[in-house]
């Protein structure tokens, strides 16, 4: 009985240890993904038979899906040859708009991925009907985003808001994602755990393990040397 009882815990330990161990790399990663693309969003190929100072796209754009809902984000960049979109088709014509639509499948607890890749840039848009995409992670069950606006031109962050009435203020990006267990029973009923609004909720009925990751990301392309 005490053999038992002890390997019992153990295991159960160790289920515990593996699933947060892969739920922390599933975290990074999605941080990691989207971080990328939008540290990206803007970028501007200068070719060298001309001159070309601003981006010609819509960097950055999104929708606020609301209290319990997920939102979207949509990122624009141009591409050399050879760039990849976050599906992994390749630009083939220098200067062509690479377009990231990112989203989230709450039904199967799926981050997707669109990839849109144009000569012209392409207007964002959110696609109606059920999120699609290339399943970029399974297991997410939130993506909440909030955005640092500048409204004096002074390139700093004047405060974060769900949604921008203008895009081109947007300076940084705060993304959450909520990644729980692939296992279920995990952890004991009642266990509590914070969701992308730092709002403690109890666990549901099946005992999955789940964190939620929060990173800010600067638009890089946004900043420049004047004052």
């Amino acid at each position: 009985l005490v053999i038992s009882t002890v390997f019992v815990s153990s295991r159960q330990s160790f289920r515990e240890q593996e699933d947060n161990a892969r739920i922390q790399e599933s975290g990074r990663f999605a941080l990691e993904i989207i971080g990328r693309s939008l540290k990206q969003a803007g970028h501007v190929e200068v070719p060298f038979d001309d001159f070309k100072v601003a981006f010609e796209g819509i960097a950055i754009s999104g929708t606020n899906g609301g209290a319990g809902v997920a939102d979207t984000l949509t990122l624009q960049q141009e591409g050399a040859v050879g760039d990849q979109d976050c599906e992994g088709m390749n630009v083939t014509v220098a200067g062509s708009i690479i377009q990231n639509f990112f989203n989230l499948d709450a039904v199967n607890a799926e981050l997707q991925c669109q990839g849109v890749i144009s000569v012209p840039p392409a207007v964002p848009a959110v696609p109606a009907g059920a999120p699609i995409g290339n399943v970029l992670l399974e297991n997410v069950e939130d993506l909440q985003i909030v955005y640092g606006i500048d409204t004096d031109a002074d390139q700093s962050v004047d405060r974060y808001v769900a949604t921008a009435a203008d895009w081109n203020q947007v300076l940084t990006a705060r993304v959450c994602v909520q990644i729980r267990s692939d296992k279920i029973n995990i952890v004991p009923a009642g266990t509590n755990y914070l969701d992308c609004n730092d709002t403690s909720i109890a666990n549901a009925a099946d005992r999955r393990l789940r964190r939620t990751f929060t990173a800010t990301f600067n638009l890089r392309n946004r900043i420049n040397f004047l004052p």
